[in-house]
């Protein structure tokens, strides 16, 4: 069992973590890529892919945000 302030903590820490740990490989593949000798199709799939993890965590942020809400709204003190 969890306490509510100590989840919202957890769940604050991974959602920064997934945002760092996205942007920080998505702008190291994109430089990598620059200077790639793939063929162009690869690359093209390699950046659709990163577009749909963008999307992702976009689609993520929000569901995060509403669990987060529904902590704090709720009675409960301990999950």
């Amino acid at each position: 069992m969890i306490e509510k302030g100590e989840l919202l903590k957890q769940i604050s820490a991974i959602e920064q973590s997934d945002e760092s740990v996205i942007a920080i490989y998505s702008t190291h593949i994109q430089h990598v890529l620059r200077y790639s000798t793939l063929a162009q199709d690869v690359q093209d799939k390699v950046m659709g892919i990163l577009q749909r993890l963008d999307a992702d965590l976009k689609t993520h942020k929000s569901t995060i945000k509403k669990l987060v809400d529904f902590i704090v709204k709720s009675g409960k003190d301990v999950y």
